[in-house]
Order: C-alpha cells, then sequence, then structure tokens
C-alpha cells in the first residue's frame, strides 16, 4: 500500500473515530477496556525514575559488542522516558539510537535518531553534553549520506559552543573534510593547514597529527603537488609510530590507509609508477610493524598491478604470490580472492595454464567465503534495523496513549476540546503510519536485494562447472591446441562473468560481449551439432541500455545443451535483440528436439536442476521487478510443428543510461 493510500485510509479513520469518542463520551466509561489501553503506559510509569537512566547506561557499554542487546535496553529506556514525560532521558535514548546506527554504519536511520535528539536538547537542555554530541552525530550523518551543506552549517554550529581544545581542532579538521568531499580542495587544505598546535607539548595528540597529516596530503595530491604529498604522508606514519610507542593501545590507521590509496591512485593516473612502488614500499613497511598484514597484502596486489604496467612479471608475480600466501595466513578471503584474481590473469598472460586455472578455483573458493561472511552481515544489520523499526512503533504507541491519558483528564471540563484533541492524535497516527511504513520498506527492500546478490551468486559456481567441463572434454580427446585455444578464450569470458557478478545490472554492450564469447565457446565443443548467428537491431544503443547480467545466458545454455546437442543433423541457434514498445526484446529460437522430447531423454537428476536452475531466474525476475517496479517477462514456447524452442525475453528499457 502507498503511503497517500495510508494516509486517506487514516483520515477516514479520525473521522470513524472523532464520531464514536462522541458518542463514547456520552455513556459510562468502560473500565475495563480503558484498563487493558492503559496497561503498558501505566507499567512503565509505575517504574523507577532511575530505571531509564540505568537501562541507558548500560545500553552504552554493550553498544559497541553486542548492539542487539543495547537495543533491547534503549527500547525500554526510550518506552519509560516517553510515559514518564522525561524529556531529556528521550532524548539521550535517541542520541544512543545514533550511535548505534553510525557503527553498523546506517546514516540515514543515524541522522534520523540524531536530528530527534538534537531537537529536544536544543529546546530544553541547550547547555548539556549531550547536545554537542548530538549535534556533532547529526553533523557526521549528513556528511556521510552526502548532505554537505547541512554537515557544513552543523559542524559551524558545533564551534559556537564551549569546546576543549583538542575538541575544537577536531571540528576543525571535520570541516576541512566536508570541504574537501564537496571539492573545495583549496578551502580544505587552508582550514586544515590552520589547525592550531597544542599549547602545550604534553598535550600533543600523534593520532591527531596523522590525521591532520594525512588530510593535507589527500588535497596536495587532487593539486598533483607529489612531493609536499609524500611529505605529509611520512609525516602521518611518524606520528602515527610515536603514537604507537607511547600506548600499548592499537592505532586506527583506516584514514591512513584511505589517504594512501586516493594517493597511490592518483599516482598510477599519471603515470608515476616509481612514485607509487615508493609510496606503497612504505606502507608496507609500516603495516608490518603494526601486524597490519590485511593491508600488506593488498599493497603487494596493487603493487603487482603497478609492476607489470611497467613491464616487470616476474617481479608483479613475485609480489602477487606473497600476497596470497598473506592473506591464506590471516584467512581473508576478500583478499584471497584479490589476489588469486590477479594472479591468475598473471599466469594467463604468462602462458602457465595450469597455475591460472588452479588460481581461478582458489578464487573463487575465496568469493564464496567472502559472500557468505556479507550475507552473515546483511542477516545481523537487517535483524538490528528491524529492531530499530519495532522501537519506533512501541514509541509511537505510547506516545499517543500518553496523549490519550492526558486528554481523558481534563474530558469532565471541556467535552469539546478533547475531541479535538483526538482529532490531533490521530493524525499523528497518520503521519507516524508513513514513517514506519517507509522503515519496514526500507528493511523489506535490504533482504530483497541481498536475496538477488544470493541468486546471482548461485549463477557463477554453474556457469563456470560446466565451461571446466568442456575443458576437460576436449583434453579427454587429446586436442591438445582447441583445449588450450578454448582455455585462453575461457578465461576472458570468466573475467569479464566475475568482474560483474556483483553488479545488479551492466550495459547491453557488456552483456553482449559475454554471449558472444559463451556462444563461441560452446560451438567449440558442439560445432558438429549447431551453427548459431547473433542479430542485434542497429536502432538499439548497447552502452545507454542496462540490463542484469547473466539473465540470458541460462537460456542459451538450455538451448545448447538440451535441445540442439541430441540433433541427429546440424542444428541452428539464433540470438536476436530487437525494441519493441518502448521495451528491449530478446528472442533466442532454436530448431533442437523440444521440450517435451528433451524430457523424455533426461535422468531425474538432470530434471531436478533444470528445474532448480529455472526456478532460480524466476525468482531473480521477481525480485526485480518488486524492488525496481519493472515489468521483466520471460515466455517459452515450442517451435513450429514443436521442433524446438522459442524463448522471449521483455527487458525494459526505462533504466537506460544517458
Amino acid at each position: 500500500m502507498s503511503p497517500r493510500k495510508i494516509i486517506n485510509t487514516t483520515l477516514l479513520f479520525v473521522i470513524a473515530f472523532v464520531i464514536a469518542c462522541g458518542a463514547a463520551y456520552a455513556q459510562p466509561p468502560r473500565s475495563t477496556q480503558d484498563s487493558k489501553k492503559k496497561s503498558k503506559l501505566s507499567e512503565y510509569k509505575s517504574r523507577s525514575s532511575n530505571s531509564s537512566n540505568e537501562l541507558l547506561e548500560k545500553a552504552s557499554k554493550e553498544a559497541e559488542k553486542n548492539p542487539e542487546a543495547a537495543l533491547d535496553k534503549v527500547e525500554d529506556a526510550l518506552a519509560e522516558s516517553i510515559a514518564q514525560e522525561n524529556s531529556f532521558n528521550e532524548a539521550r535514548s535517541y542520541l544512543l539510537l545514533g550511535d548505534i546506527n553510525s557503527r553498523i554504519p546506517e546514516w540515514k536511520l543515524a541522522a534520523q535518531n540524531y536530528e530527534r535528539a538534537y531537537t529536544i536538547l536544543k529546546a530544553s537542555y541547550p547547555e548539556s553534553g549531550e547536545f554537542k554530541n548530538a549535534l556533532q552525530g547529526l553533523a557526521k550523518a549528513n556528511l556521510e549520506t552526502g548532505n554537505y551543506q547541512a554537515s557544513l552549517e552543523n559542524y559551524k554550529e558545533v564551534l559556537t559552543l564551549p569546546l576543549s581544545e583538542p575538541e575544537r581542532k577536531n571540528v576543525q579538521l571535520a570541516l576541512s573534510e566536508v570541504q574537501y568531499r564537496m571539492g573545495n580542495y583549496d578551502e580544505s587544505l587552508k582550514l586544515a593547514q590552520a589547525i592550531p598546535q597544542t599549547s602545550s607539548p604534553k598535550g600533543i595528540d600523534p593520532n591527531f597529527q596523522s590525521q591532520q597529516q594525512n588530510m593535507i596530503a589527500k588535497n596536495y595530491a587532487r593539486k598533483n603537488d607529489f612531493e609536499k604529498t609524500n611529505k605529509a604522508l611520512d609525516n602521518s606514519i611518524n606520528s602515527l609510530r610515536s603514537a604507537e610507542a607511547e600506548s600499548s593501545k592499537p592505532n586506527d590507521i583506516a584514514p591512513l590507509e584511505e589517504t594512501k590509496e586516493e594517493v597511490a591512485s592518483s599516482l598510477r593516473e599519471q603515470g608515476r609508477f616509481d612514485d607509487e612502488i615508493a609510496l606503497r614500499g612504505r606502507s608496507i613497511e609500516y603495516n608490518l610493524e603494526t601486524k597490519n598484514l590485511g593491508a600488506v597484502s593488498k599493497d603487494k596486489v596493487e603493487l603487482s598491478k603497478t609492476l607489470e604496467a611497467k613491464g616487470d612479471r616476474s617481479e608483479a608475480l613475485k609480489e602477487l604470490l606473497e600476497a596470497a600466501a598473506i592473506a591464506d595466513t590471516i584467512g581473508n578471503p576478500q583478499e584471497q580472492a584479490n589476489a588469486y584474481l590477479s594472479l591468475a590473469g598473471l599466469y594467463e598472460k604468462n602462458g602457465q595454464d595450469n597455475n591460472a586455472l588452479d588460481a581461478y578455483r582458489r578464487y573463487s573458493e575465496a568469493v564464496k567465503k567472502s559472500g557468505e561472511q556479507s550475507t552473515a552481515r546483511m542477516e545481523e544489520r537487517s535483524k538490528l534495523i528491524k529492531k530499530q523499526s519495532d522501537i519506533e512503533e512501541l514509541s509511537n504507541s505510547l506516545y499517543i496513549d500518553r496523549s490519550e491519558d492526558n486528554t481523558q483528564k481534563a474530558v469532565i471540563a471541556r467535552q469539546q476540546i478533547i475531541i479535538f484533541s483526538l482529532v490531533a492524535i490521530v493524525m499523528i497516527v497518520g503521519v507516524t503510519s508513513v514513517f514506519t511504513y517507509q522503515s519496514a520498506q526500507s528493511s523489506k527492500r535490504a533482504n530483497q536485494l541481498l536475496a538477488l546478490k544470493s541468486l546471482r551468486s548461485q549463477m557463477n559456481p554453474h556457469f563456470i562447472f560446466n565451461a571446466l567441463n568442456s575443458v576437460n572434454h576436449f583434453i579427454a580427446q587429446q586436442d591438445e591446441r582447441t583445449a588450450n585455444r578454448f582455455l585462453s578464450e575461457f578465461s576472458q569470458l570468466m573475467r569479464l562473468v566475475l568482474e560483474n557478478s556483483q553488479e545488479d545490472f551492466i550495459t547491453l554492450q557488456k552483456e553482449q560481449e559475454i554471449l558472444s564469447l559463451y556462444m563461441k565457446l560452446e560451438h567449440y565443443r558442439f560445432r558438429d551439432k549447431f551453427n548459431y548467428e547473433i542479430v542485434i537491431d542497429e536502432s538499439i544503443n548497447a552502452e545507454s541500455i542496462l540490463v542484469p547480467p547473466m539473465l540470458i545466458q541460462p537460456y542459451l545454455e538450455n538451448a545448447v545443451w538440451h535441445g540442439l546437442r541430441y540433433r541427429d543433423t546440424i542444428g541452428f541457434l539464433k540470438l536476436a535483440m530487437e525494441r519493441r514498445n518502448g521495451s528491449l526484446v530478446v528472442t533466442i529460437t532454436d530448431n533442437g528436439i523440444g521440450r517435451k522430447k528433451s524430457g523424455e531423454l533426461k535422468t531425474e537428476n538432470q530434471k531436478k536442476h533444470r528445474s532448480t536452475g529455472l526456478k532460480n531466474i524466476k525468482e531473480r525476475l521477481s525480485i526485480l521487478n518488486t524492488v525496481y517496479r519493472t515489468q521483466y517477462e520471460v515466455n517459452v514456447s515450442d517451435g513450429p510443428g514443436g521442433e524446438g524452442t522459442v524463448v522471449e525475453i521483455k527487458l525494459p528499457t526505462h533504466n537506460s543510461r544517458a
């Protein structure tokens, strides 16, 4: 149901509710119904006034390690605060919700909760430390959601508050970051350099100095002044070393890594390979010191790409082997995937086909593990978002109950005023219903996108398995030349498939490239079974149309493996793309043995496999249509006289790029 329909339904409910209230007030009070309605409100009202304080303190301690348990306590604290009309603890509850959102991270939800805390505290507690924290949290959330102008205004407002010297310097550095994200590099650099040194030598914070130098380095890199960039990065690393020497606690080097990658990217774009190699060498040295092996592996993968660009493949291979070994040691599937994919590509270029296949296999295993970890994180994140939706529902209910309770106290004196108040209360229901609906839709969309990613990931192992079977087929026939040629084409195809497998949509041009390579490879193996043709309407701009990846290929695979390969004579497979009534229509036509005869030839295992594959595609289309509000359609029919099969896929083009 759309928000408009919800509001209209709520308005009808308002009218009916007001009429019912008018009749109700003319009758004796219904004590049983009223007591049930207010039982929850009374329960929270009856609790100790210090209970919400204790709950918020416990939630604050658990927020980082156990956010789900922390949310349970925040829910109780917020409910008590609303029931007892304790606006300060109500604001503290929203502030803590914002902090939990920031850690997930879920910045839009964080911005909403910080905004609520900020509004309450500014009205009644502008001198409190909580008000300052809410404002800083709101500024950071606006920065991360791309609302730069609002973030700029928030940070400027923070500077008007009483701040310690370290707090003021951090806000000034944050302002520099906002200007940097807005593309105002001169202003950002000016702000970063203008931050004053600490007045007392004992108060120097090496971590802050590192962050300040990172900001200076990023801006100089954008201005192509790499001499000053390198100097700032060296200063940042030295500051982190000082911090490490002064404390046993590990430092957060994420800002340094982000800065290094931005600088390295700029150096590579300008062809300054030696400078990039030197930069990554310094980074590897420091990360080895701090035992940040994940960053070492990543640096070595990127270093190998630079060495390869210089033409030094032997050194590039050495760095990749070390990167893969480090990633295996720490058991990081993401870094394993990065290392083995690059390693496979380099082996392929060096003509080491067996090593390339082994590297691709290791890459596939790492991708699977990384996907499982990502799925677990998404599920945990969805649970937290759902929990916050429950908190929103409870708080809205208590707001209404509290308002109704206060209204009923005044009914004895002014019945008419109460009715008008009830109208306002129920209107709140309509507004909060929209917010609740939007929150539920966001959670539903996140779950649907997660399911879509899971279905896409299921396509790749099956596709790779069939292709490797083809390689094995040629090797078994001792057709080494064809096997090598097939392997080269297959490597190119697999690179395209793996590169695009994480995307919801790719350009039609990329999809055509994948399909052309796939058809070519299948024809290698079954050249005595079929010929094929690809026909593209000249009016189609393949670079401007986005399509879901690997949606068409399974139908081509079915045509070859379940129809054409069983023919006694050479068959024909045609792939055609044309515009029709504002949509892209893809037609796959074959003159194979047909669906009925193919079904009769299949084993029970084959029937089960095909059914699962088609169900996978059907579920993908259903989710795509739901999430993106499109009309993807697939129609499968028999060819003339029951010979062959015709598959027609209708792809909407309203999501095309200009």
